[in-house]
């Protein structure tokens, strides 16, 4: 009898491993199948992130470089030095070149760059001394570029991007970018300015979207053509470099990834366009890179589980009498315990008294430590979340502080002062006066309505003598609303908004701005109202909508913009405050912040 009952507990056991394994073998396999995708959608949100990254970093480099081309061609010692090597050239090498070291110095110019002009005469001039190989190497990278039919060597403003092979050395495989420009003075030109970046510099840029050696990265031009590339061997990348661009420019979106295939293989491919720079980011991964640790997981997890059920079943064999009501019991009083579910981050609270078998004693002081700790936890992530909101808000208004600018500008003005330049002098102390009051005190978040008063007349007297506009300005704020605390940096995104694209296109009327402040109830409301040309309805719904995505254009906005100072005042005061726009095309818009009335005692430190 007893020897049947211990078949029966042998057989009810194996029929519950097998209830058991065959679930977790076919969950295991769909989780080995999720994972595949789940790793796909981490790697690409990694690579987009880095993409994002990248072309920033591609872009900053590249605007650097042409401006420093554009200033470098108008540089007016250098287009002397230009003119008088027609006439003698042998001894202009060598001062042409020390211009070259030294404007470039000055400049403050961090990418190794080589400097080339090359003359009508086909002379080549140097900020480093080239062999007679060299040059004649240059004049042929240069002949070989895709030039335009249209090209006119008088054009003063058309900068030209190529690809060519490293003409220090032709037979090393590497090629290298080239900026061209012509350096024209009146109507004269004087020759054709040549920058060269060794694309060591963008591969190393490419690493960022590297996920180990295996991954091909490569930058391409809008016609698919293969311009920078990780690996050495380029022409085998190109058809794979167009198949890539070429996909990419169905959908027509900024990023996208998707699979290709090439040479046997499948990849993962990833591909992000740069507008700007008519460059795409593409980086390919073989799929069983991304598989195989999925794989390698699923494996070790099937063997684990199986030992695991084989385990936990001898377990159960064995303490099942002595452990199974004892558990049942503590289940019971768990079950009257009252977790937070509604998210307000209240602390558990945890009442219960055990004495007993000495296991369950035990798991009742852990489970007693594990309330403990989360009681614990949700203060700290209470006091983590304020801390957060404190440090976005400071990061909001955190600014560069350039104190040697403030100086700088006041020594010009004096100089504009000794030479009776009037116009220009009271035009710098409005400068000077407006980053007088951004630099000063600047750990404080805090200032007045009257101080943002006064900065803003500074702004708009600055702004009148560079548009050469004549704004009618219009105040109407109560005095005893000035002294009423509001943000630093609040009130000039807006006037400046206003000035910007309000005035932008208005003809034939007077710009004119008023400035509003009422008190209502416990609350200061400003406005600030235009005569512009308005802003249509469907522009209004998103211009206070944060996107993370989004890069703002440093020449539109302050680097502060509408969106900031709604966010900023959101996050001080609550979603109940901010900015409401209203306008009507034509006539107008009027922008309203509203903030509790709170007078200030003094700047309060970031």
């Amino acid at each position: 009898m007893r020897m049947k009952r211990r078949m029966n507990l042998i057989t009810l056991i194996l029929l519950l491993m097998c209830i058991i394994i065959i679930p977790v073998l076919f969950q295991g396999y769909m989780l080995g199948k999720g994972g595949v995708k789940q790793v796909e959608a981490l790697y690409d949100k990694s690579v987009s992130s880095n993409m994002e990254s990248l072309s920033i970093s591609l872009d900053f480099y590249v605007n650097h470089i042409e401006d420093y081309i554009r200033t470098l061609s108008q540089d007016q010692e250098l287009q002397s030095l230009l003119n008088r090597a027609k006439n003698d050239s042998g001894n202009s090498q060598a001062a042409v070149r020390e211009r070259l070291k030294s404007f470039t110095a000055a400049y403050r110019l961090r990418i190794p760059l080589y400097v080339q002009i090359i003359n009508g005469r086909e002379e080549v001039f140097s900020n480093n001394v080239l062999h007679d190989t060299e040059v004649e190497r240059l004049k042929q990278v240069v002949r070989g570029f895709n030039w335009p039919e249209d090209r006119i060597p008088y054009d003063n403003n058309i900068m030209y991007r190529n690809v060519g092979a490293n003409f220090h050395d032709l037979s090393d495989g590497h090629n290298a970018l080239y900026f061209t420009k012509n350096i024209v003075q009146g109507n004269s030109a004087l020759g054709l300015l040549n920058i060269e970046v060794n694309d060591s510099l963008f591969q190393g840029l490419l690493r960022k979207i590297q996920l180990n050696s295996s991954t091909l990265a490569f930058i391409s031009q809008e016609n698919g053509d293969l311009l920078i590339s990780s690996e050495d061997d380029e022409p085998k990348l190109q058809e794979l470099s167009r198949n890539a661009v070429s996909k990419a420019k169905i959908n027509g979106t900024e990023y996208e990834s998707f699979r290709i295939k090439w040479d046997g293989q499948s990849y993962f491919c990833s591909i992000q366009n740069i507008p700007f720079l008519k460059w795409y980011l593409i980086a390919l991964t073989p799929e069983k890179l991304l598989a195989s640790p999925t794989k390698q997981l699923w494996n070790h997890t099937l063997t684990v589980t199986v030992a695991s059920i084989l385990l936990i079943s001898l377990i159960l064999y064995i303490f099942t009498r002595k452990a199974m009501v004892p558990i049942l019991n503590l289940s019971k009083t768990v079950r009257k315990i009252r977790f937070n579910d509604s998210g307000q981050g209240q602390t558990v609270n945890w009442h219960f008294q055990y004495k007993g078998l000495e296991e369950i004693e035990i798991l009742f002081s852990g489970i007693q430590q594990m309330v403990g700790r989360i009681n614990e936890q949700i203060v700290r992530i209470k006091s983590d979340e304020r801390e957060k909101s404190n440090l976005e808000l400071n990061l909001l208004l955190s600014q560069i502080k350039p104190h040697f600018l403030h100086n700088s500008i006041n020594s010009i003005r004096w100089m504009a002062e000794m030479k009776g330049e009037k116009i220009i002098a009271q035009t710098l102390v409005n400068l000077s006066s407006m980053l007088n009051y951004t630099l000063s005190k600047s750990l404080t978040i805090w200032s007045t309505i009257g101080e943002e008063m006064d900065y803003v007349k500074s702004y708009i007297a600055f702004q009148e003598k560079r548009i050469f506009m004549q704004i009618e300005t219009i105040w109407d704020v109560p005095w005893e609303l000035r002294s009423a605390r509001i943000l630093k940096l609040t009130l000039q995104p807006i006037v400046e908004n206003a000035i910007l694209h309000g005035f932008a296109d208005l003809e034939g009327i007077t710009p004119r701005l008023k400035l509003s402040c009422v008190l209502e109830e416990d609350q200061v409301r400003v406005e600030v109202t235009d005569n512009g040309v308005g802003i249509e309805e469907a522009s209004l719904a998103g211009m206070l909508l944060s996107d993370p995505s989004e890069v703002e254009d440093e020449e539109k906005t302050s680097g502060i913009g509408l969106k900031n100072v709604h966010r900023r005042l959101q996050l001080e005061y609550g979603a109940r405050y901010g900015i409401e726009i209203s306008s009507v095309i034509g006539k107008g818009t009027v922008v309203a912040l509203t903030f509790p009335y709170l007078v200030h005692h003094g700047g309060v430190s970031e």
